[in-house]
């Protein structure tokens, strides 16, 4: 792998934010993300995929937090494949896989995927709901907005998915779903070990600016859902301003209680302040992530 762009502003807060972990944490961000796929069981058995792809010569290995979760090897590009053009399965990061599972959105329920683009998720949450149940996919960004369009009518998800492209700000349903997603655009540290410049924009400012937004769009996706119902929040980043401190917030202006999270086969660490869970590259080979599940009081 190619060498990758540390700014100096970014070792030095992640020295002191993760003291002795930071080494194996830069190293592991130093080397090769293996690829994952999750399978879409709503057009194939993914023991069925399993199959097409060893008869290929394609390597599928179960992940242990989820039967449609695999890491591919044996191909370059998965992305080529005929049953990637034909919406049976997607490439996704394996704990970018989470947020969706730990929501646990039932098929009978109405579920807000905010800031949705490109559809990963969405997808994911169809499958979880067995095609059942409605998904309000949000996104303002016109150019994700089409391609998040394009993967729900791939992955066949044109009935049971409503794509609004708009500010998820403006949205004006209150107490309405049964489940919210917010996996909310971040300063992206955490994609490191993908792109070897994905830190070439950052910076602490970036950090706050992001993390100004995040407490807006949480603050929506609460008032968003109904009492006793849940929120799942996520970012691929490790700052404090983007995770935990943007859940304080939360607490402050709104009544919930938080949730356990437990996944088969993967480690979790507790966020700081023993607020949602983190998920450091070096624990399980996989990018960086935060994920909280709350319940609206």
């Amino acid at each position: 792998m190619a060498k990758i762009f540390i700014p100096k502003e970014f070792e030095q807060k992640y020295q002191k934010l993760l003291g002795s972990d930071y080494k194996d944490f830069i190293e592991c961000c130093k080397t090769k993300l293996p690829k994952s796929i999750w399978a879409n069981s709503l057009k194939i058995n993914p023991k069925k995929l399993h199959a097409a792809f060893s008869e290929k010569g394609i390597q599928l290995k179960q992940l242990p937090f989820h039967e449609n979760a695999f890491e591919i090897s044996g191909i370059e590009r998965p992305g080529s494949l005929q049953e990637f053009r034909e919406g049976l399965f997607n490439l996704q990061e394996k704990a970018s896989m989470l947020p969706a599972i730990a929501l646990n959105p039932k098929g009978s329920e109405r579920v807000l995927d905010m800031c949705a683009a490109p559809g990963n998720k969405t997808m994911q949450l169809a499958t979880l709901m067995d095609g059942e149940g409605k998904i309000l996919a949000i996104d303002k960004n016109v150019e994700r907005f089409r391609s998040l369009n394009y993967n729900m009518k791939k992955f066949g998800l044109s009935k049971s998915v409503k794509t609004v492209c708009a500010n998820a700000l403006e949205l004006d349903k209150k107490n309405y779903f049964d489940a919210c997603l917010l996996d909310a655009p971040c300063s992206s540290e955490g994609l490191i070990r993908k792109e070897v410049d994905a830190l070439k924009g950052w910076s602490q400012q970036l950090v706050e600016q992001k993390a100004a937004l995040q407490k807006k769009l949480i603050l929506k996706a609460f008032d968003s859902i109904k009492k006793g119902s849940a929120l799942v929040y996520s970012t691929c980043s490790l700052s404090p301003e983007e995770d935990e401190e943007v859940i304080r917030h939360l607490l402050q202006k709104r009544k919930l209680t938080f949730d356990d999270i437990k996944f088969n086969g993967f480690k979790l660490r507790k966020g700081i302040g023993e607020i949602g869970y983190r998920v450091l590259p070096q624990d399980n080979n996989s990018q960086a992530f935060y994920l909280c599940k709350i319940t609206k009081q």
